[in-house]
């Protein structure tokens, strides 16, 4: 189920994606032989008259091939034939597709689920199932003082478990039922984010959003991701991530099966990260990718002439190594989940 999961929200971003380069390529006239979703040997195809539409074997990737990118075309109508704003936006037109399809369900789910409004109060809402704590600590207790100190907001919680790292338990006293208690509380280890958790949250409530409300949401919220993304980019290209802290298709397998747990809001919202992602990872000015591109057709708007050969030879080169690049992640993505 995890698979179908994961290949489902993999294949519908890389659709709008490629629907994207597709529908802007035949705005303008430029013919497109064939649109496919997926990469390899062809599982199905429908042929019609101007395009070829197609399923491959390999549900990763996917392209649409627009006639006449290549050097010397004499394609009627071709790609290369065309002013530098028109190529400009069929190749930004995959990026902004990713970034409206993430807009729009990050509205969808503000409209169906609303906001939820966390208490500022130390008040238990709920213990994680099967915690530690669950047989010691009850919903609607209030937490007073942990680890001999006092407890005023939620948020000072965080604060004490945070200096516990090397501890086991710690000592609370709590107010249940108007009466103070004293208690033992077992900390859990969250290796994953090198913290110590109780295994509680916070009461909550669902605040229905209105439609202008959910706009402001999705746009706050996809400003908020969009910079976390560029954030991390940066932290990556600047050397300070590690391999192990970089994950491609394989890995994301782990990351569907985990946030499948939490049912599909948590899917979708995975679904709007990724989406974010590729679309960002995908104007990066890398050979062969559209950024990449997009480059060169910047350089010719601004009447710099760059040789095509070259350009081309380029790109090549770049494929070449965004193949590769994507071949050490899948290991480096195997290699964890087998350790």
């Amino acid at each position: 189920m995890t698979f179908l999961i994961a290949v489902a929200m993999l294949g519908l971003i890389i659709f709008v994606h490629e629907l994207g380069h597709f529908l802007t390529a035949k705005f303008f006239k430029m013919p497109v032989s064939e649109f496919s979703i997926g990469m390899g040997p062809q599982v199905f195809s429908l042929d019609t008259k101007e395009t070829t539409y197609s399923f491959r074997a390999i549900p990763i990737g996917g392209y649409v091939n627009i006639e006449g990118m290549e050097v010397g075309s004499q394609v009627e109508n071709g790609f290369n034939s065309k002013p530098a704003y028109q190529r400009f936006i069929v190749l930004f037109a995959g990026v902004f597709m990713n970034f409206l399809t993430a807009f729009l369900i990050i509205f969808s789910i503000a409209q169906m689920s609303g906001r939820m409004e966390y208490e500022e109060k130390a008040i238990i809402g709920a213990l994680v199932k099967g915690g530690a704590n669950e047989q010691i600590l009850k919903v609607d207790d209030k937490i007073l003082e942990l680890d001999g100190k006092k407890i005023t907001l939620w948020a000072d919680i965080p604060e004490v478990t945070k200096e516990a790292l090397d501890k086991k338990e710690l000592s609370a006293i709590i107010e249940r039922d108007g009466k103070e208690e004293k208690l033992v509380l077992k900390l859990t280890k969250d290796e994953e984010n090198n913290r110590v958790v109780l295994g509680i949250s916070p009461k909550s409530k669902k605040t229905n959003l209105s439609f202008t409300e959910s706009l402001v949401f999705a746009k706050n919220s996809f400003v908020s991701i969009l910079k976390d993304t560029v954030g991390g980019l940066f932290t990556l290209f600047s050397g300070k991530a590690n391999l192990k802290e970089i994950s491609g298709p394989v890995g994301i397998l782990k990351v569907v099966g985990e946030v499948s747990k939490f049912g599909w809001t948590s899917i979708a919202s995975l679904a709007v990260i990724l989406s974010i992602n590729i679309g960002v990872l995908n104007l990066l000015p890398i050979p062969a990718l559209d950024g990449g591109r997009i480059i060169f057709v910047l350089l010719e708007i601004f009447r710099i002439r760059i040789n095509k050969k070259w350009e081309e030879n380029l790109h090549k080169f770049g494929m070449v190594m965004l193949l590769f690049f994507i071949l050490v992640i899948s290991v480096n993505d195997v290699w964890k989940l087998f350790n």
